[in-house]
């Protein structure tokens, strides 16, 4: 029953070798040098999100190249004619009512957020004055694009959607204002 044992002990431990030789000799696998791991920093590791800047206001966030947030401090109308979009400009509604009007240009990686704010109730986003405009795409938008995202706990006032644009629903999820 020992020597049972021992033989077991020695194939485990034979395998352990092998495996262990394998991954160290493997060609894939470097082992960094001492001067550089000395200056990598140690913040290399990606985000899983995309890196917001916070802007005071929403004109200024909305024209300004890559992701975006604000938070609102009151009610505000805005008109999106003529505003270059790009990038996730997420807007905190914070329980207050967003009007956006005018012609949406729609871009192929700008996305609108809109999130009702932490414990904030009573936030609304009112987009009957919105209208969507294609003209700035030289290509067709894929399908399921999004153009707005709308977070639980905001009320939609819903535009009139032209063709080529839904709203898809995730109940208790997200609201999507999308390309078809």
């Amino acid at each position: 029953m020992k020597t049972h044992k021992s033989i077991a002990l020695l194939l485990v431990f034979s395998v352990l070798l092998c495996f262990t030789g394998c991954a160290e000799n493997s060609p894939e696998k470097t082992e960094p040098s001492e001067s550089s791991v000395a200056s990598e920093p140690e913040d290399t590791m990606p985000s899983p999100e995309p890196s917001f800047v916070e802007y005071n206001s929403i004109q200024a966030a909305l024209p300004t190249p890559g992701d975006a947030t604000v938070t609102m401090l009151g009610d505000e109308t805005i008109d999106l004619t003529g505003i270059p979009l790009s990038g996730r400009k997420e807007i905190i509604l914070n329980g207050h009512t967003l009007t956006l009007t005018g012609n949406y240009g729609v871009s192929m990686d700008a996305v609108l957020d809109i999130k009702p704010g932490e414990g904030a109730e009573g936030s609304t986003l009112n987009l009957t004055g919105l209208m969507f405009d294609f003209g700035f795409l030289d290509v067709k938008p894929s399908p399921e694009m999004p153009l707005i995202e709308i977070r639980p706990g905001v009320a939609l006032e819903e535009p009139e959607y032209p063709e080529g644009v839904s709203l898809r629903e995730f109940p208790g999820i997200l609201t999507v204002i999308q390309c078809d």
